[in-house]
């Protein structure tokens, strides 16, 4: 007897507002989930109709590989989206892919050589789940490499996971598949748990570059032919994740620019999301990539300043698949209102719906209405304003991007090493925590978040910049001076 999936229900827009908590959760959209929803008429580039039709031609050309940096702002919505294309290129039985994402612990501090750990790591347990294991033969090469790189005695990871075989007959007819598991685990175990063991296995392991490149491509080339007798296809798409969250921007830089060349030398279509402070970076690493794929935030608003219906409008449909409007919301403004304040930003806009749906509760309101949703805009902005200290500094900055559409320019002085790096690193401050967005069309250019924009320090900032804000009504003045004056101390 046939028995039909099991409907999950947590996938369905929330029908009230009890629910709607439920379906606000930020992280990345899994590749069948229902509520996924394109946005590439509201990003209002071509850039990722690029970076398919590259993948699409990599795949009919054996033994030439794809090799993408996928640069993006956090929350933007990259990983969703690639999620989904790698499901949809499967489906089209061009590739079967391998989704990894970074360790947290690795965000301050990643090199190629950890990288090469976790794909290694990645593909054999992903074979191994799928039943249909690699060869205990090739694993074990690749494991054993870095054992003996990071371990100084064989004896401490033979003790470590419970193997008294000798080594050399290991090496010689390969460790079990269970044994080359658990001494992965190990080995990614010390790298992320001390950056001591960390700088020390590194030093190792990249003083044999080469050999380590040559064992990462003979473990790939073998799960190619596995994946050919298993039936599926058998070019692999690699995508490791979560390399945006890289921080500082030299740690970034070193990565994608120093390491850039062991990155896209092994034999894999492989996909690096970058940090968006990577487009500020002093140099090019398209000279390393052969493609740096850009994704910006969704229009809401034009290079002009008019509205961009197309932007909200796919906003607009995304906050529907997670909600219904038309039941938990007062009115569709109420939903193009919180659509346009996130100023593009996927993630600002689950952060603003769940707060607009919270402080709608606490006012034991049936909906989210217009005050509710504002409400929600002003804690964004509180947010913000907590980030851009001291106001001084930033506001009338965040004032000549928005007035500009263009990257912040120092006021003219002694063009030093020392200046220009500064300023690089004031602005890719400024993408990095959200209050800069970049967006694209014909060119890429800035613009400050909406909820900055509504803050009191920016509104103070703009009108000095082009004149005196208008005054507030004369019955809120009267009652702010008919306000008793409070006492020091008080």
């Amino acid at each position: 007897m046939n028995v039909s999936p099991q409907h999950d229900s947590s996938r369905d827009p929330a029908q009230s507002l009890a629910e709607s908590a439920t379906r606000l959760d930020p992280r990345p959209l899994g590749p069948d989930d229902p509520r996924y929803v394109p946005l590439g008429d509201g990003r209002g580039t071509q850039e990722l109709v690029e970076l398919e039709a590259i993948l699409r031609n990599a795949a009919r050309v054996p033994k030439a590989y794809a090799k993408c940096a996928f640069v993006g702002a956090r929350g933007s919505g990259k990983s969703t989206y690639l999620l989904h294309l790698e499901k949809e290129l499967q489906d089209e039985g061009l590739f079967t892919p391998i989704h990894i994402y970074l360790d947290a612990s690795l965000e301050s501090d990643c090199d190629y050589s950890d990288i090469y750990l976790w794909i290694g790591d990645q593909i054999a347990q992903a074979f191994q789940e799928a039943d249909h294991p690699l060869d205990d033969d090739v694993l074990s090469r690749f494991t054993l490499w870095f054992a003996d790189k990071a371990f100084t005695d064989a004896s401490e990871w033979k003790k470590e996971i419970g193997l008294e075989a000798s080594v050399e007959a290991s090496a010689r007819t390969g460790l079990p598949g269970i044994f080359s598991l658990k001494l992965l685990a190990r080995l990614k175990s010390m790298i992320v748990g001390s950056e001591t063991s960390r700088r020390e296995i590194r030093r190792h392991v990249q003083n044999y570059a080469t050999e380590l490149r040559d064992l990462m491509d003979a473990l790939l080339d073998h799960a190619r032919e596995v994946l050919k007798k298993a039936g599926k296809p058998e070019r692999l798409l690699i995508v490791q994740d979560n390399l945006d969250r890289i921080t500082p921007r030299e740690k970034a830089q070193h990565l994608f620019y120093s390491g850039g060349d062991m990155l896209v030398s092994i034999r894999a279509d492989i996909i690096f999301t970058a940090p968006v402070a990577m487009n500020l970076a002093p140099i090019d690493i398209g000279r390393t990539f052969p493609h740096v794929i850009t994704m910006p935030n969704v229009k809401v608003r034009l290079r002009n300043g008019d509205l961009h219906p197309a932007g909200i409008d796919s906003l607009v449909r995304l906050i529907d698949r997670r909600i219904s409007i038309d039941l938990v919301f007062e009115s569709p403004e109420v939903a193009r209102y919180l659509a346009e304040k996130s100023g593009g930003s996927v993630r600002d806009l689950i952060r603003l719906l769940d707060s607009a749906q919270l402080k709608a509760q606490v006012a034991q309101k049936e909906r989210v209405d217009q005050e509710s949703a504002a409400e929600a805009v002003r804690k964004l902005s509180i947010n913000f304003s907590r980030l851009l200290f001291p106001e001084s500094v930033y506001f009338p900055i965040l004032v000549e991007v928005h007035q500009t559409k263009t990257r912040h320019a120092q006021p003219e002085t002694e063009a030093t090493r020392e200046a220009v790096q500064a300023a690089r690193e004031f602005f890719a401050e400024l993408m990095g925590n959200g209050s800069v967005l970049e967006y694209n069309g014909d060119d890429s250019w800035y613009d400050v978040h909406p909820a900055v924009c509504d803050t009191d320090k920016f509104k103070d900032a703009l009108a000095t910049a082009t004149g005196p804000r208008q005054k507030a009504p004369a019955k809120k003045a009267a009652a702010k001076r008919a306000r008793p004056a409070r006492r020091k101390g008080g």
